[in-house]
């Protein structure tokens, strides 16, 4: 009569459909889980022997290998410019063409790969970006620097009113002694 097993209706029941679905996405995202980790592992590995290995070779060359000072250093090329050669031409005042033609006969000149870099986009760049001139636009355009003067401005204008009004007072005061002096005689 009855035809079948009670325990297939129930919800927690490991063999109905649903439950062993939900069990095989659980296994499949673990087994995910176990690659991604296990090539982060190989990865970090490797990474650590590569550090190690330049090292190793830093302390046989006695080379700083990581160096970040090309980042703030101006890009410079074979034979140096003026910086105010490049002004003018920024300004307007100099043609390019003889910038660019004395580029490239540097050009041709110097063909190895670690220079090529260094002329193109950085040819006309400013040699000398923390030049005084720099400095002073770079404060002139200092929003902070603009509050400070405006200040600054503020307490000289209470100052000078302040002491023209001591000057006026004072001036008050002795024109006010003068008439007593001259109404008790």
């Amino acid at each position: 009569m009855g035809g079948g097993d009670l325990n297939m209706k129930k919800s927690w029941h490991p063999l109905t459909l649903a439950n062993q679905r939900r069990v095989a996405e659980e296994k499949r995202k673990a087994a995910e889980e176990e690659q991604r980790a296990a090539r982060l592992q190989k990865e970090l590995r490797e990474e650590r022997q590569r550090e190690e290995m330049e090292r190793l070779n830093a302390t046989v060359t006695k080379k700083k290998i990581n160096k970040l000072e090309w980042m703030y250093n101006a890009p410079s090329t074979g034979a140096p410019q003026s910086s105010e050669d490049l002004e003018e031409y920024l300004l307007g005042k100099k043609d390019a063409t003889q910038l660019t033609n004395q580029k490239s006969a540097e050009n041709d000149a110097v063909s190895r790969p670690e220079d090529k870099w260094k002329s193109g986009l950085f040819a006309f760049s400013n040699r000398n970006a923390n030049s005084d001139r720099d400095a002073a636009a770079k404060a002139m355009e200092d929003p902070l620097a603009e509050i400070q003067r405006r200040e600054q401005a503020a307490m000289m204008r209470v100052m000078s009113s302040s002491q023209s009004h001591g000057v006026k007072r004072s001036s008050r005061e002795k024109g006010e002694r003068k008439s007593k002096r001259e109404h008790e005689h």
